[in-house]
């Protein structure tokens, strides 16, 4: 089994198909979920070999859109590290 982590962002709804497209061109990378439509929460589970490579690539995303980290909509879940969320 993959250990994954699980981290949670709000983002303008308008960006959500420009995120899914940069990140589906990363194939393996991570899984873009809807978390809450109508708040903008998205949910980003990456497996944990990648999270440096996803962590680099949302900061580089951030200079583009607006992503705020937030936590879990649902109940909280055990940290993987600093700012993410274990699934």
């Amino acid at each position: 089994m993959m250990d994954i982590c699980t981290r949670f962002f709000q983002i303008n709804r308008r960006d959500l198909v420009y995120l899914k497209f940069i990140l589906e061109a990363y194939e393996g990378l991570s899984t873009l979920s809807t978390a809450d439509r109508d708040r903008g929460i998205v949910r980003l589970d990456v497996p944990r070999r990648f999270s440096a490579d996803v962590g680099a690539l949302v900061k580089a995303l951030g200079r583009e859109i607006a992503m705020i980290e937030v936590e879990p909509p649902e109940t909280p879940s055990q940290p993987c590290r600093e700012g993410t969320h274990h699934a």
